[in-house]
């Protein structure tokens, strides 16, 4: 018997892959939507600093779901197809009965996330601000409107330090571009209004901070070992972190944002020395 039906968004790989599974440990029935449905699916790392190919893909994620004794539905999802964003959702609701946590992760990807301002083709700042906020609410509606209708469910948004502290490091060295952090803080606004407009409805919405993460696109985005994605924490940790929120959601003030990495400090995941 499962403890609940969850959607993750963005889980061929890194968070999306690690929550999707810790949340299939735990009970959860999940479906899961990336562009990356198969080995043959897999492409270079799309922001163009790099041609390394991105592994992972969702029918290995569904594969690893299913030997946990629980549902895997990977659903094919490209956030800048406007017209499926709305059907996709539809079809997932039909598929899991209904939806008790959603954790919306995927984020658009292309280049412009690590150029200075006036390097990048606005066109492409225009695709990255519709797929990390616009998109994002075309797909959560149907979401949010069968959540209300229920009067449960919870909204997990994995937010970004770029939303709203200063850059580590310039675009390029390191740190995030302009485009990207406008887009994160839409995104991560967005969480905190929604919790205030529904919280009357039993709704509880997060925004959920990870902090640094080694996944595949941090290492070979961000340099050499020796440089930013050495200090990452492992996607599996944060993971664990995620299923461990959804499952205690009652524990959580609507729309806070929650430090991960402290959390998993706090679960003895990771020691101080890790952060």
């Amino acid at each position: 018997m499962t403890v609940g039906k969850a959607i993750v968004t963005g889980a061929s790989r890194g968070i999306g892959k690690a929550s999707a599974i810790a949340l299939a440990k735990m009970g959860f029935d999940v479906a899961i939507t990336a562009r990356t449905m198969s080995k043959e699916d897999q492409s270079p790392e799309p922001s163009g600093l790099s041609t390394a190919m991105l592994p992972g893909s969702l029918e290995e994620t569904a594969e690893i779901i299913r030997s946990f004794n629980v549902q895997a539905f990977p659903v094919y999802m490209d956030l800048i197809e406007r017209d499926d964003l709305v059907p996709t959702a539809e079809a997932i609701i039909d598929s899991l009965g209904h939806v008790d946590v959603l954790l919306s992760n995927a984020v658009y990807s292309g280049p412009g996330n690590y150029g200075r301002f006036l390097d990048n083709d606005l066109d492409g700042v225009a695709d990255r601000i519709f797929g990390n906020v616009t998109a994002q609410m075309f797909f959560l509606k149907p979401i949010l409107a069968s959540m209300v209708e229920r009067g449960s469910g919870t909204l997990l948004f994995m937010t970004s330090a770029a939303a709203y502290e200063a850059p580590f490091a310039m675009p390029g060295k390191g740190g995030w571009g302009s485009a990207y952090t406008v887009s994160k803080g839409g995104f991560h606004r967005l969480a905190i209004q929604l919790g205030y407009e529904y919280g009357i409805d039993g709704i509880t919405t997060l925004n959920l901070q990870p902090g640094l993460v080694a996944t595949e696109r941090v290492r070979i985005v961000r340099g050499p070992v020796e440089n930013v994605a050495s200090l990452g924490v492992e996607p599996e940790v944060i993971g664990e972190v995620v299923a461990h929120i959804a499952f205690n959601i009652s524990d959580y003030i609507s729309g806070e944002t929650i430090q991960l990495q402290k959390v998993a400090k706090e679960l003895g995941l990771i020691s101080s020395t890790d952060l």
